[in-house]
């Protein structure tokens, strides 16, 4: 039991830290597409590091495979949130960067709860033995974000990337 909490601590500090990496790097890249693909390098760093927590470890490519099935099974669930993301993109692009002023926020903490939802997908399919169970990685998922709070974890992620912008 005490092992499980412990793991289970670690695990909370490690998504909220790359939550934090994740949602300043988005904020801050002008760059179009460039803030997402270093978006999917953290995602997979971050199921890499939970696989090390809970003595799963992973490899690239099936960290990798992971986020592909978790993003798969939030297309439905989320397609307004990346829609966002993808005009805030686009817009970094169209403004040379200026827009990165205004989309910062809004930006980084879209991208703090896609990480958050990540991390949680992540860690339910290694507490299963690198398995979805028998409901599916669909279900999971769509569980995992009928849990979360989800407008308490963007307005967190919000003053936490402005927080770290201002120091």
């Amino acid at each position: 039991m005490r092992v499980a909490a412990t793991r289970r601590e670690l695990a909370d500090r490690v998504i909220r830290n790359y939550c934090l990496a994740k949602g300043v790097a988005v904020a801050l890249n002008p760059i179009p597409v460039a803030d997402l693909l270093a978006a999917a390098s953290l995602d997979v760093a971050l199921v890499l590091h939970l696989g090390k927590v809970y003595g799963l470890p992973l490899t690239r490519a099936e960290a990798g495979s992971l986020i592909a099935t978790i993003c798969g099974a939030l297309t439905a669930l989320m397609g307004a949130i990346w829609g966002v993301h993808l005009v805030s993109s686009a817009l970094k692009g169209i403004s040379v960067g200026l827009s990165t002023l205004v989309t910062a926020g809004a930006q980084g903490a879209l991208a703090w709860y896609a990480t958050e939802i990540v991390g949680r997908a992540a860690e339910h399919y290694l507490l299963h033995g690198k398995s979805w169970g028998e409901q599916g990685a669909k279900r999971a998922v769509a569980d995992i974000v009928a849990s979360l709070d989800r407008d308490s974890i963007l307005r967190e992620g919000r003053r936490a990337i402005l927080a770290r912008l201002r120091s």
